[in-house]
């Protein structure tokens, strides 16, 4: 196909694997797929090396562009860069990232009037509560009540490092946002539940404090995608 690029040579195991089939989803019109396989090469190469490959991450990125998900590609874009270690590698994708961010802040701004609208939204529900007991059943249990069935599910998510785990967890926090709109909750209490189960959990022995920090950002910023309607 026109500016199908080979495979690199320096993958290998499960990230070639994922790659392979990611390149057949793409070819074959689905690009969600593709994207997910390509998320999750990603997260196998990184575990061997922490240097993101560019091959993955250019590949995902055109995907994401594609999906017209910028701000997923302006956050891919710039974790490559921050991965590298000779200056070669990390201003590869400069120019892309440069383009990328100027896509998401123009389309970010039509968007700024209904943001505002959730806003105070949000700010007037708030002030309806104050002084009310509540209970909604997605926060957060306090003391030594653990967990509820929902963190209990998100924590699970988040110690998956399988090559499905991504997949499962954004599962996981769509149905969480699902039940948040239901159930008329804040944006606050469903960052609220994701952050009691990612720190009621002890850190996994396949990653370091900072990955499992980087974990729980990344999970945060496809519930904060999801919540406000937005691909990630």
């Amino acid at each position: 196909m026109p500016g199908y690029r080979s495979l690199s040579t320096h993958l290998s195991g499960t990230a070639a694997d994922h790659a392979r089939e990611a390149e057949l989803r793409q070819r074959g019109g689905d690009a969600e797929m593709a994207a997910q396989l390509l998320e999750e090469a990603l997260n196998a190469a990184i575990r061997v090396r922490p240097e993101m490959p560019g091959w993955i991450c250019g590949r995902l990125a055109s995907i994401y562009r594609t999906l017209k998900r910028y701000d997923a590609e302006v956050m891919l874009l710039g974790r490559y860069r921050e991965s590298q270690t000779s200056e070669e590698a990390r201003t590869r994708f400069d120019a892309r990232l440069s383009k990328a961010r100027a896509i998401a802040e123009r389309k970010r701004r039509p968007v700024t009037g209904a943001l505002e609208t959730v806003r105070q939204v949000r700010r007037r529900s708030k002030e309806r509560r104050r002084g009310q007991s509540r209970a909604p059943t997605l926060v957060a249990v306090s003391g030594g009540m653990g967990l509820t069935a929902v963190q209990a599910e998100l924590r699970a998510a988040l110690l998956d490092l399988s090559p499905n785990g991504d997949v499962r967890l954004r599962a996981c926090l769509a149905q969480l946002c699902a039940d948040g709109h239901d159930g008329d909750l804040q944006m606050e209490d469903l960052v609220s539940t994701l952050k009691s189960a990612w720190a009621a959990t002890p850190v996994p022995p396949e990653l370091t404090p900072e990955g499992w920090h980087e974990r729980w950002s990344n999970a945060l910023v496809v519930l904060l995608a999801l919540y406000f309607g937005e691909a990630a």
